[in-house]
């Protein structure tokens, strides 16, 4: 017995075996699969590979400490030795985080090879294999790198997708403001420039590489100018009462961030857009398009806005408050064309509009993760007060000969709000569950008046005078819950289901009440109006992807939707319902080799459900002259669509292409039958709109890009396309008419730097649009013009720099009216002082030959209206700017720093 017990008690003393676990992430915190994982130790020497989310597992492990390391491709390999002194059977280790290897190390630095670098869902540039110019911005840079574009709009994309949001060293920049990133950030702060293919929500990684992405810029800075401060004072005057000011500050230091602006300007309106030209107005190599409104008149704007965002624990949270003035006393002269059945009806436009609008928002933002759970919430309060005024004087001609002169006066309150909140499950399992909760309210209260007198041959005594009191009241309504669960099968299936059940309710009150001098004001019941909409909406969808190898995707899918409408229309006596049920079929094959290519292939099915108001048989007038009349028997519209999209990165050569073809077909589509009723006595016209079901019309669009950077000759060269063809249908009194659309869009630009002292951009553009309508046989309307585009900077010494653009219509072709071969120039000289070269003032011409009044065309279905643009173009402008900014090392930069460039705590 004595010797039974004596080995007891070292036997008590050994080691047990034991169980090891991990998880291996990359630094911007998604699992990494099939990393090689060794532990060794005094009794151990065992090797594992990740699972497809980065977990391992050694099963019997004897001593309690042990050394763990980690390889895998593209990241540092890492090595830790743990020393555990305890005798738990399961013991779960901290994170392994992975560094990219594509980084400096103390003083050693590791060449890397030109251009994009793939890291998983993550594509990395870095800013020293792309020569700018001093003092350019983020947006100077991008325009460099492969994939890139932004367009006249100020939309960044890449690789033919839109970049949704701007993180600066992993945290959100200022709410993600892609626009704000890329023109504020100077571009000697960039270390790295990644681009993220998150989920479609943003919430997190993708489980399968073809699920629906939303793409991400992270701008990851050098260490020692990972935080700052941004400050911005300019001052403008010029000729025609123009003067713009402004104020704003901005700190960002990871998710600490607070900004201040303030803003006034006044400009005439009417004046045709123009290429901005010099520094402070924002010059680059994109040629914009032409556009503008109205003819004339004055805009007067004042802003200001105060954000706040910061970190609690685990919370990050936002505010905002903004607040906006807008004056504007607008003037339009048009002349355009409807067509009927009966004739066409032309009419030759003059309106003075006055319209004043005030409006505040708060805005509250708040986003937390903890483990394997993800929060988003925003709330928007809005107040908003706009008064209208206006004049018109419409001369018809054609079906119809009269004059109308109208008046019309409202004031209007518009409270609103507007909450979203986004909750995510198991976001680093291989189920993930989104739960979207959206609500929204929108109020209008307003009174005004309507006055319209209408002339014959007399212009001095009216034939027939209206004049109503208006009193408005519109309220709309709106909550929906839209849950998504997603689960990923061994990497090969992706099972999606959705169900997003909503309720909406609306009320749409417009009294009209007739004055007629020395008799009482009378409510007309006929032309008032008062809607109360409640509507339900359940979708649901389920969907199959097969991936092969993460490179070829299949998805099979559909959705089935259940509508239920009921409408009260007190005045009118009428209570209307409708139910409709309807199943969508979807389709869709995916190639993707790499994060440079992609070829991608779908269909998909939507459906238009008539409204109760295209149901509702009795009159509804959305004007005194214009009465819509439903039809009770209208089904469900269809539309079929197939699109095929193609991106791709010939890297040898330096060539990124992406291209996309889409075609839309409608079945059984919802059309308006119009008809003209002319009363010859008060010499005015009604148009009456009835709604039929129709079969047929189509779309067909096609749009590619090929671009190409030569850094040897600081050259890039893009060449852009958009065709679109259209076959249009509609109802004019019962007969069915067709209007048919071409448009072709093409242009070839190239923007080289051959000196130092030099930058040149140019560009040939043609543009086609073209629309012939059934009702107008052999009067097609065109408007085909060719223009040569160039823009140039001259560098000279004591920092001086001379800027000019010219746009000359080379060949024009046209149905319409203006000015057919303008020749547009605009320049500015400009200097930069101080002692970091940080302020500059400039002058600026614009127009200098004064022929920017191209005329402003819009063709639609049934006609085309051509307004006229202010013939006072040239104006002259003295611009003071100080851009003082400063760059330090972030105050949380105390531990390593990750992939995505913030610090570890």
């Amino acid at each position: 017995m004595l010797l039974a017990q004596i080995p007891q008690k070292p036997v008590a003393r050994q080691l047990p075996v034991r169980r090891v676990n991990g998880i291996v992430r990359d630094s911007l915190g998604r699992s990494i699969p099939a990393a090689a994982v060794r532990l060794t130790s005094s009794k151990d020497t065992l090797h594992v590979v990740t699972s497809e989310y980065g977990v391992f597992n050694f099963p019997a492990v004897r001593s309690e400490s042990f050394t763990i390391e980690v390889q895998v491709m593209s990241y540092r390999p890492y090595r830790k030795k743990y020393f555990l002194n305890d005798t738990r059977p399961i013991l779960v280790l901290p994170p392994v985080v992975m560094g990219s290897s594509l980084v400096q190390l103390k003083e050693v630095s590791v060449t890397t090879t030109k251009g994009p670098q793939e890291r998983g869902d993550t594509t990395e540039f870095w800013a020293k294999d792309y020569i700018v110019r001093d003092y350019a911005r983020l947006e100077d840079m991008l325009k460099k790198m492969e994939g890139f574009n932004t367009d006249a709009n100020g939309q960044l994309s890449y690789q033919g997708k839109p970049i949704s949001r701007a993180l600066f060293n992993g945290a959100k920049y200022f709410d993600g403001d892609v626009a704000a990133a890329i023109k504020e950030l100077p571009a000697d702060i960039v270390e790295r420039i990644q681009v993220i293919q998150d989920n479609e929500s943003g919430t997190g990684r993708r489980l399968s590489a073809s699920e629906a992405s939303s793409q991400t810029l992270n701008v990851v800075t050098k260490a020692d100018k990972s935080a700052g401060r941004m400050y911005q004072v300019n001052a403008e005057g010029g000729t025609q009462d123009r003067y713009k000011g402004g104020v704003s500050a901005r700190s960002i230091d990871g998710w600490k961030q607070w900004s201040l602006s303030a803003s006034a300007n006044q400009e005439p309106q009417g004046i045709m857009n123009n290429e901005p030209i010099g520094t402070i107005s924002g010059m680059g190599t994109l040629f914009s398009s032409l556009g503008g409104g109205g003819s004339g008149g004055m805009l007067k704007n004042a802003s200001a806005q105060v954000h706040y965002g910061n970190t609690f624990g685990k919370l990050k949270f936002g505010a905002d408050y903004s607040i906006h003035r807008l004056h504007s006393v607008s003037e339009m002269e048009a002349f355009s064309e409807e067509f009927y059945k009966e004739g066409s009806l032309k009419r030759n436009t003059k309106r003075t509009t006055d319209n004043t609008m005030t409006s505040h928002v708060v805005t509250l933002s708040a986003s937390a993760s903890k483990g394997d759970f993800s929060m988003m919430t925003t709330a928007t309060a809005t107040m908003s007060r706009n008064e209208n005024k206006s004049n018109s004087e419409i001369r018809q001609s054609g079906i119809l000969e009269n004059l109308q002169r109208m008046s019309l006066g409202t004031a209007t309150d518009m409270p609103s709000y507007n909450l979203y909140s986004l909750l995510t499950f198991f976001t680093s399992r291989k189920v993930r569950l989104n739960v979207t909760i959206s609500s929204s309210s929108r109020t209008t209260k307003g009174a005004g008046h309507d006055n319209t007198d209408t002339y014959g041959a007399d212009i001095t005594k009216p034939d027939s005078s209206l004049y109503l009191l208006q009193l408005q009241n519109n309220n709309t309504l709106f909550n929906a819950v839209d849950v998504a669960l997603t689960h990923s099968w061994r990497n090969k299936l992706t099972f999606l289901l959705k169900v997003a059940p909503s309720i909406s309710k609306s009320t749409d009150i417009n009294y009209r009440d007739q004055v007629i001098p020395g008799q009482e004001v009378k409510r007309l019941n006929d032309l008032s109006n008062d809607n109360m909409l409640t509507g339900y909406r359940l979708p649901a969808s389920f969907s199959v992807t097969y991936d092969y190898h993460q490179k070829i995707s299949v998805e099979v899918g559909g959705r089935y939707e259940i509508n239920w409408q009921h409408m009260r229309l007190p005045l009118k006596e009428l209570d209307l319902s409708t139910q409709t049920g309807a199943f969508l079929p979807a389709i869709a094959v995916k190639y993707i080799p790499s994060t440079v290519a992609n070829l991608s292939a779908s269909f998909n099915r939507d459906v238009n459900l008539p409204t109760l108001l295209q149901l509702n048989t009795k009159p509804y007038y959305a004007t005194p002259f214009d009465v819509v009349i439903g039809n009770k028997d209208l089904t469900n519209g269809l539309v079929d669509n197939w699109r095929l999209r193609a991106t791709y990165t010939f890297r040898k050569v330096g060539i990124f292409a992406t291209g996309e073809v889409a075609y839309s077909q409608n079945y059984n589509s919802i059309g308006a039958n119009r008809l003209v009723r002319i009363d010859t006595v008060t010499k005015t016209i009604r148009t009456e709109t009835y709604y039929l079901n129709m079969k047929g019309g189509n779309n067909k669009n096609l749009n590619y890009s090929l671009s190409k950077n030569l850094p040897g000759m600081n050259t890039t060269l893009k060449l852009d396309g958009f065709w679109s063809w259209g076959k249009q249908l509609y109802f004019a009194d019962g007969s069915q008419e067709t209007t048919l659309q071409r448009n072709w869009n093409q242009s070839i630009m190239a923007s080289f730097s051959p000196w130092k002292w030099l930058d040149i951009a140019t560009a040939l553009a043609y543009r086609s649009d073209n629309n012939e309508n059934s009702l107008q046989p052999g009067r097609p309307l065109y408007n085909n013009e060719f223009n040569a585009l160039i823009k140039g900077a001259v560098f000279l010494p004591a920092d001086i720099k001379f800027n000019v653009s010219a746009r000359q219509n080379m060949l024009r072709a046209s149905s319409f009216l203006g000015n057919q071969h303008p020749l547009v120039i605009n320049a500015n000289i400009e200097k930069r002082f101080l002692k970091k070269k940080d302020a500059i003032i400039s002058f600026v011409v614009m127009d200098a030959l004064q022929q920017n009044n191209n005329n402003m065309i819009a063709q639609t279905v049934t006609g085309y209206s051509n307004a006229v643009s202010s013939m006072e173009s040239r104006y002259f402008l003295l611009q003071l700017a100080w851009y003082p900014q400063q760059f330090t090392r972030s105050k949380s930069a105390k531990g390593a720093r990750r992939g995505d460039g913030s610090f570890v705590p």
